[in-house]
């Protein structure tokens, strides 16, 4: 199912991003 896998690499991604932002308002 490689839109399965898509989708996760998609929410992967977005969490890394989302994470690093939040991490960089902290500091």
């Amino acid at each position: 199912m490689p839109f399965i896998n898509y989708i996760l690499i998609t929410i992967s991604i977005l969490i890394s991003v989302a994470f690093y932002t939040i991490i960089e308002r902290k500091i």
